[in-house]
């Protein structure tokens, strides 16, 4: 009997079958590629633009309106190698009836137009400027840089706000961009976050401790250009918990929020007092240091553009040319103004009690002594002068340094308190400092 054979398939045949499925595999990715490539997404954000247009404006409108990518390229904002494309997609932002809930955002005609655009036309400013995101970009996730996409610049939306437990409906974090040409402003409109933190700054005389603009103290870190800070310089590891349990973002914005917030559980050891600041203030005084950066906008662009300059200066270490300018020019900057109306306290005043309550503040020593039995970064005043004499207290007042460096009391004071000198930005003189402890002798 003939055997059977058992049917082999031709290796050939087998191989070139799977060649065969791979390249159709290739041909449909190509071909997906080749149909993205010629409907890329902005190009549908435009065809729903027309249909709003036509619905909302008419016909004839939507005839008129330019298709394509839009950018907005200014090396005095952006940078030479940038450009702002926003436009793109957001193509309503300068026409007028767009502004009802039945538009979808992305095209609804820009807030205000009347007031804000018209002062920043975004043929000049563009639209990063002021939102951040990244401008080249012509996708919603790398230009919003949506979730998992590792940021250039962030864009400041109501999303975001959320993250940081900010209870607004409307975009606050922006202020934060706006601050950059507006530093050196006491009040700006449109800014109630910024413009309560400059108060506080101002209240509370921060600069005691801190370098803010080029001048300050020197207990605490410099704060002049903070916004520029990497998160590297930062230590996250006393907040680790918080940020779990309250659901935070580990970002340097959240870092500055806690450390308002508690400053001796961000930074162990601080001297810095727990002021017991309201959310809101905590988010307002990060906002306003994270707005705190270096500017390379021409100073057409800035407010107070002398003030600018005057810091410039400060940074390029030209004292000299500073104390030539200030004579010429302006002050060093509004806080010092402000100071400077504070310091027109006439010390030939008959009531001692009230020009040393005046002078208390004026010369910033509410900042470091509480008139309570409350520690901050010095002692509490209550009772001072029952602990001690007279001639101790003018002279601890207007002679601290000799003071701190020869007095037994005062050198145990420092001790005590962590080593951290008394220091006073605005000399007093003794006349000063007997009214001062004229008004000590009230806090009984």
């Amino acid at each position: 009997m003939e055997e059977k054979k058992e049917f082999v398939p031709d290796r050939y045949w087998y191989d070139s079958l799977w060649i065969y499925v791979f390249g159709f595999i290739i041909l449909i990715f190509m071909g997906i590629v080749f149909y993205r490539s010629l409907n890329p997404e902005w190009k549908k954000y435009q065809k729903e633009f027309k249909k709003v247009v036509e619905k909302k404006l008419g016909p004839e409108l939507a005839k008129k309106i330019d298709f394509g990518i839009k950018q907005i390229w200014n090396p005095d904002i952006m940078g030479p190698n940038i450009a702002d494309r926003c436009i793109t997609c957001h193509m309503g932002v300068e026409i007028k009836g767009l502004e009802g809930e039945d538009v979808p955002v992305v095209f609804r005609t820009h807030p205000n137009p009347d007031g804000i655009m018209d002062k920043h036309p975004i043929e000049k400013f563009g639209c990063t400027s002021c939102h951040g995101g990244q401008g080249p970009a012509l996708t919603v996730k790398q230009a919003h840089a949506g979730k998992g996409v590792r940021w250039l610049w962030p864009v400041y939306t109501k999303e975001m706000q959320k993250h940081y437990k900010i209870e607004e409906d409307r975009l606050v974090m922006i202020q934060i961009n706006c601050n950059h040409c507006h530093r050196f402003d006491k009040e700006t409109p449109g800014m109630d976050y910024i413009n309560l933190a400059k108060q506080i700054i101002q209240e509370k005389n921060c600069r005691q401790c801190h370098v803010i603009d080029g001048y300050g103290g020197n207990i605490g870190p410099t704060l002049t250009y903070e916004g520029d800070k990497s998160h590297e310089l930062f230590d996250f590891s006393h907040v680790e918990a918080d940020l779990e349990e309250r659901e935070l973002p580990k970002t340097v914005f959240t870092w500055h929020i806690l450390h308002f917030e508690n400053p001796q559980k961000v930074v162990p050891g601080s001297v810095m007092p727990n002021y017991g600041f309201s959310q809101k203030e905590n988010v307002a005084l990060a906002m306003l240091v994270m707005s705190w950066r270096k500017m390379k906008y021409p100073v057409e662009y800035l407010s107070n553009p002398d003030k600018y300059y005057v810091l410039k200066l400060i940074d390029e270490g030209r004292m000299k040319a500073i104390e030539i300018e200030l004579v010429s020019r302006v002050s060093l900057n509004t806080n010092m103004e402000k100071q400077e109306e504070q310091d027109k306290i006439k010390t030939t005043s008959t009531n001692l009690v009230e020009l040393g309550s005046q002078l208390f503040v004026s010369k910033g020593c509410n900042t470091c002594h509480s008139i309570s039995d409350q520690k901050l970064v010095g002692p509490g005043l209550k009772g001072v002068t029952q602990r001690r004499t007279k001639d101790w207290l003018i002279a601890m007042i207007y002679k601290t340094d000799s003071m701190l460096d020869n007095d037994p009391i005062a050198k145990q004071l420092l001790k005590e308190y962590n080593n951290v000198r008394m220091v006073s930005l605005k000399p007093v003189s003794k006349e000063e400092a007997e009214a001062i402890y004229e008004y000590l002798k009230t806090l009984k």
